[in-house]
């Protein structure tokens, strides 16, 4: 190979090189721009009442769900698409793009503030247990549990409840990761595990239905009590991190939905009471920064 043609080869790629240097990448689309161009939102839930679920006719219900048509119907928004999938798979499936947002009871922590971000809280509630009728091992609190160790508690891997269950000092051992409610009634009733950990609301929503017999609410009962306050767990909408001005846009209309009493209505609509309203001194940046 002679010298003539090697610098005609180098040159070749610096040329390539520069090209490339100055070439423009295409930016991202913006998703809130795609979504009101196209005038289609496509939202990931988990099928659990009251958060987010399929009603008998197919179409889904519940909290999120309409409090999601109530803010996007105003931006014109006329298409809202809802998949369904296990709670554990809502971030991954967001964040691989296989929908905009999730809306289906997603709480605030502060470790998915690192990997998503979120909209204002829209309700404040607290952990409960299923258990069978009659509460035969008298469970009123995570401490009863953590005081008998024959007791098996059931749980959502990933859940908030499930890490509350955990952070009151219920052992690993005693703990049942389950795939989905109806596992982990299955569980119950087959006397595989002795209660389940699950926000009131949940457990309220999962009562309301008559086909469910031999099992309870069990009440009174005492959740994580961190500095002798009871935890709380504030819901919101889950955004991909990038998509601010999506975030941005429905945090606009969800202060509305809020002064108007939307938000009030939906939630009376579906079992919450003003006790899971929440304090206007508690905003998602402080509840991500771990001050709630």
């Amino acid at each position: 190979m002679n010298a003539t043609f090697i610098k005609k080869l180098l040159g070749l790629g610096m040329a390539t090189t520069a090209l490339l240097a100055g070439a423009v990448v295409p930016a991202q689309a913006d998703t809130k721009d795609t979504i009101l161009k196209n005038q289609t939102v496509t939202i990931g839930i988990h099928n659990r009442q009251p958060w987010g679920f399929r009603a008998e006719d197919g179409s889904a219900a519940g909290f999120h769900p309409d409090l999601i048509r109530a803010a996007f119907e105003r931006l014109g928004v006329k298409k809202v698409d809802f998949v369904i999938t296990e709670f554990g798979a809502l971030i991954p499936g967001m964040n691989a793009g296989r929908f905009d947002m999730v809306a289906s009871g997603i709480a605030i922590t502060p470790e998915r503030c690192k990997v998503v971000i979120f909209s204002e809280p829209d309700l404040a509630v607290g952990d409960s247990l299923i258990v069978k009728r009659g509460n035969p091992l008298k469970i009123h609190s995570y401490a009863d549990i953590v005081a008998n160790p024959k007791i098996r508690l059931g749980g959502g891997r990933g859940t908030l409840n499930s890490k509350n269950a955990i952070d009151a000092g219920v052992p690993a051992g005693q703990m049942t990761y389950l795939g989905d409610v109806q596992a982990m009634l299955s569980a119950l009733l087959a006397d595989r595990i002795d209660a389940v950990t699950l926000s009131a609301p949940s457990v309220v929503g999962l009562l309301q239905d008559p086909k469910l017999q031999g099992v309870e609410r069990a009440a009174p009962f005492t959740g994580l009590v961190r500095d002798g306050v009871p935890a709380m767990m504030y819901t919101a909408i889950a955004f991909r991190a990038g998509d601010e001005t999506l975030r941005d846009a429905y945090n606009a209309q969800l202060k509305t939905l809020k002064a108007d009493g939307t938000v009030d209505k939906l939630r009376a609509k579906y079992g919450f009471t003003d006790d899971d309203k929440v304090d206007d001194a508690v905003t998602t940046e402080k509840v991500c920064a771990g001050k709630y």
